[in-house]
């Protein structure tokens, strides 16, 4: 079975870091490329083949889901894999999680997961399950 393609949509480049390193170590998940805006990275998802996107929540410069949005019109008028969008949500941002749920993105997951939980938001995202972290669904999502 061929690896998960993924591409990191993330403004910070430790978090960026940590996350490209900790994917990579994951059997069966490859990081295909990263973006540091929601723009570069709609640029990535129109032009190569990605099977999950990891996006930060808080873009510096488009709303989340006025990406989900673009990602899903754009792809589906180009050639590229339909991609799966997993969120990561910064736990103690206070960021408004049921606003969040309606971006249109297949799965939420804390960015301060433990790895084999941000690996297995991958796995079921890309085998079309909608995800939603255990720790996220306990704040009332």
């Amino acid at each position: 079975m061929a690896d998960i393609q993924t591409v990191l949509v993330e403004d910070d480049q430790q978090t960026r870091l940590d996350l490209r390193v900790a994917l990579r170590s994951q059997e069966g998940i490859e990081v295909a490329s990263e973006a540091t805006n929601g723009e570069t990275g709609l640029v990535l998802l129109e032009s190569i083949d990605v099977d999950v996107a990891v996006v930060d929540s808080t873009l510096p410069d488009i709303s989340l889901a006025e990406f989900v949005e673009k990602m899903r019109d754009m792809q589906a008028e180009s050639y590229v894999t339909l991609s799966k969008v997993l969120i990561l949500v910064d736990a103690g941002s206070g960021a408004d999680l049921p606003t969040l749920m309606r971006s249109g993105a297949d799965g939420y997951c804390p960015k301060q997961a433990p790895i084999e939980r941000l690996a297995a938001a991958v796995r079921a995202v890309y085998a079309g399950e909608r995800y939603v972290d255990p720790v996220l669904a306990g704040e009332s999502l």
